[in-house]
């Protein structure tokens, strides 16, 4: 507990990460494989900005974790789903993919998104 207080408290975790020269959730596993000598298990379930979200397809959208939010520059960090909204209205797919979550709420429409 001493090292996560010491890396995670006061300003260290910034430290930390500079020092390293990795971002903060590569700095979290760096801490938690590098300095605690925990190993931390592979899921496909949680997604970066890095990967290619275009692979995963409609509904397996509400199977993972996390999904990075992408600028609509980057093509390929923009998840496939249909839904009601045109890409005009929605380049990220971030509230389609919230309405295939939510369908319920106010703004979606009421269509089932496939």
């Amino acid at each position: 507990m001493l090292v996560i207080s010491l890396t995670l408290s006061l300003g260290n975790f910034i430290s930390t990460a500079e020092r390293v020269r990795l971002p903060d959730d590569c700095t979290i596993g760096y801490i938690i494989e590098g300095l605690l000598e925990v190993k931390l298990l592979h899921s496909p379930l949680f997604h970066s900005h890095l990967e290619n979200l275009q692979r995963l397809q409609g509904e397996s959208v509400l199977q993972q974790v996390t999904l990075s939010y992408g600028d609509p520059e980057n093509k390929h960090n923009v998840v496939s789903v249909g839904g009601v909204f045109g890409l005009q209205q929605d380049p990220t797919r971030f509230k389609s993919v919230h309405c295939l979550l939510y369908p319920d709420t106010i703004w979606c429409p009421n269509k089932k998104m496939s």
